[in-house]
């Protein structure tokens, strides 16, 4: 599709959505699907897996544990990737090494031989989300972006929610091996759809040798200090709270590598592996310190509500993942609507009433009891699910719509690793709050009860604090000087570089690979 005829048909039908955005947003989403919903089947899997191989269930863990430190290596070379090569040659190939990892996992004979396979896998896992936000953000624009966001996080809301049954379904029907062998027919989909909707004219992609060099003193440091800090957090949980050596040790670890990296990008003459001189960018600074704060957020439920329905009222993981269904309806809808109303309202009005509705919505959680049932926590599950889909295409439109086209792939890369570390450290909290309420004593329904709810106060406190960053995001009236900025800029980018393109990325979902394994209904819970 040229230029000439997109901006023929968005002057002819302003609200009009153009087909063409909506195609390549679908080809993009699938890829993302495969490795959320390979996240979440996989984690169902846990004592199957233990079981099939005669292994403890700590060894299991590593399953999960070696993709999600393998991602948080790769994930900073989304940016530079996409600059060397091209950003839809750096999608297929990330999609295509994500399917070979899956089929190898489906052919592994030992658990050691599976944890080597899941690391093949994560090498292209965690390239899959970055890239294809950066490439959906200069492909669509900012002017429709909120609304092709909206479109395709309908099915990624529902994906954890269908998740766990098709991992139940699968393990039940068909064996452990067919919870991998499941992504190939899907991604191989997504990678025939791409090649034919999605545009390969990115300059990168055409002279891939004026590229910068690779920051290899960069990526020593912050791509180790992701591993460790994540590494940390998880461990947490495992040896009692942060105090722990095995905790403390690789945080700290990981902490200073990455203060190191700071110091050093800001001070190199050279193109560092992550441009953090973005952060002069006021929206995008605090979008970035939303994402951060979502991440925790998100991440945070995302591990305590299925772990509460199924050690609170046992549960199995299937029912536990059909009882959190209002949650994902109500943020399919809602993130629809949001998207319609982005332009119009402003982010900050959005984003704000959206954590405070989830806020609110959290409050019956806080306060569960030992005869608390299910069906009573229904309408809170609808509107937190409500309040969080207004939350993420605003934010997000509000952050990347000030920024020029070259920096989308380091933008995108910032909210990805940004996002990933809050979700670790929120998820680590939780689970260092909960081992201790349920550690010492005999674990009864009542004693259940009582450490699920004081946990739920820190996780609606942790929601509460994304209101005080929110309040700085920009109101209508600054985005609709963004987006006028933006559409004066798009007529010269696009007679340039041959393409309608903007500075613009979206999450597609939220970051897949976030995995845990339980103990099943036992007290001890942990590997965010």
């Amino acid at each position: 599709m040229s230029f000439g005829s997109a901006m023929s048909d968005q002057q002819r039908a302003p609200d009009r959505l153009p087909r063409e955005f909506l195609k390549i947003g679908a080809a993009l989403v699938l890829g993302s699907a495969t490795a959320m919903l390979d996240a979440t089947v996989v984690a169902v899997a846990t004592r199957t897996l233990a079981l099939r191989f005669g292994s403890t269930l700590s060894a299991v863990a590593w399953v999960s544990t070696a993709y999600l430190l393998t991602m948080s290596v790769v994930v900073p070379l989304s940016g530079w990737a996409m600059g060397r090569f091209g950003g839809r040659r750096v999608w297929l190939v990330a999609v295509a090494a994500f399917l070979a990892g899956s089929l190898l996992c489906g052919l592994a004979w030992s658990i050691p031989s599976l944890i080597a396979f899941r690391v093949l896998q994560a090498l292209g896992g965690g390239l899959i989300q970055p890239v294809g936000q950066a490439l959906l953000g200069r492909h669509v624009g900012p002017r429709y972006m909120a609304r092709v966001m909206a479109v395709m996080s309908v099915p990624m809301a529902l994906l954890p929610v269908l998740g766990p049954a098709v991992g139940g379904l699968l393990l039940a029907e068909l064996g452990w091996r067919w919870i991998f062998f499941i992504n190939l027919p899907i991604g191989a989909l997504a990678i025939v759809l791409v090649r034919r909707w999605v545009p390969a004219s990115e300059s990168a992609e055409a002279a891939p040798a004026t590229a910068t060099r690779f920051d290899l003193r960069g990526f020593a440091l912050i791509s180790p200090g992701l591993a460790a800090l994540v590494y940390g957090c998880s461990a947490a949980g495992d040896h009692g709270g942060f105090g722990a050596p095995a905790a403390w040790l690789p945080m700290a670890g990981g902490a200073a590598l990455l203060v190191t990296f700071v110091l050093y990008s800001l001070r190199t003459a050279s193109t560092p592996l992550l441009d953090l001189r973005l952060f002069r960018n006021k929206a995008f600074s605090f979008a970035m310190l939303n994402a951060l704060l979502l991440g925790a957020t998100l991440f945070g439920a995302m591990f305590l509500l299925p772990l509460y329905f199924q050690q609170g009222h046992s549960f199995s993981p299937l029912r536990a993942g059909l009882v959190l269904a209002p949650q994902g309806l109500g943020t399919a809808f809602s993130t629809f609507v949001a998207g319609r109303l982005t332009n119009r309202v402003g982010p900050r009005r959005l984003v704000l009433t959206g954590t405070a509705v989830a806020t609110a919505a959290t409050v019956p959680f806080a306060l569960v009891g030992a005869s608390t049932s299910a069906l009573e926590l229904s309408a809170p599950l609808l509107l937190r699910g409500l309040g969080l889909g207004l939350v993420t295409a605003p934010l997000i439109t509000a952050g990347y719509s000030t920024l020029r086209r070259e920096s989308i792939p380091q933008a995108t890369t910032t909210f990805n690793i940004l996002n990933r570390v809050g979700g670790s450290i929120g998820t680590a909290v939780l689970a260092v709050m909960l081992e201790r309420g349920l550690s010492g004593g005999a674990p009864t329904a009542a004693r259940v009860a009582s450490a699920y709810g004081h946990t739920f106060w820190w996780a609606l406190g942790c929601t509460a604090v994304t209101l005080l960053a929110a309040a700085f995001l920009p109101g209508a009236k600054a985005m609709r000087a963004a987006l006028a900025q933006a559409g004066a800029q798009a007529p010269a980018q696009a007679l340039t570089q041959g393409s309608v393109s903007a500075p613009v990325p979206t999450p597609l979902t939220a970051p897949a690979g976030r995995e845990r394994a339980s103990a099943g209904a036992g007290p001890s819970v942990i590997r965010p």
